[in-house]
């Protein structure tokens, strides 16, 4: 048996489904979800209620007006720090309310 190189589950999912389909929308969105937890650490994660992402624009709603305003000062360096993570320009508009 020759073995050949290992390939991850996810990314034979991801050649599978469309990222048109609702499905692949919802698989965006939670590598969106994730990269922004991994970019904003625990506390700013924490302080964050809800998050959804839709056409390019990532929303959070902050429970702290402190958070909010340190994000919201950050805002640009978070994005490009996600995009980065997912290897293209998946957010173009970052909204903290």
């Amino acid at each position: 048996m020759i073995r050949q190189k290992s390939v991850r589950v996810g990314d034979i999912l991801e050649s599978c489904i469309p990222p048109t389909s609702t499905l692949g929308r919802g698989l965006l969105a939670a590598k969106v979800s994730s990269a922004y937890r991994q970019v904003v650490g625990t506390a700013a994660t924490e302080a964050t209620m809800r998050m959804t992402y839709k056409d390019g624009t990532l929303r959070c709603k902050i429970s702290s007006s402190m958070f909010r305003m340190h994000l919201s000062a950050s805002k640009d360096e978070i994005m490009k720090a996600i995009n980065e993570i997912l290897g293209k320009e998946e957010v173009k508009s970052l909204i903290f309310t």
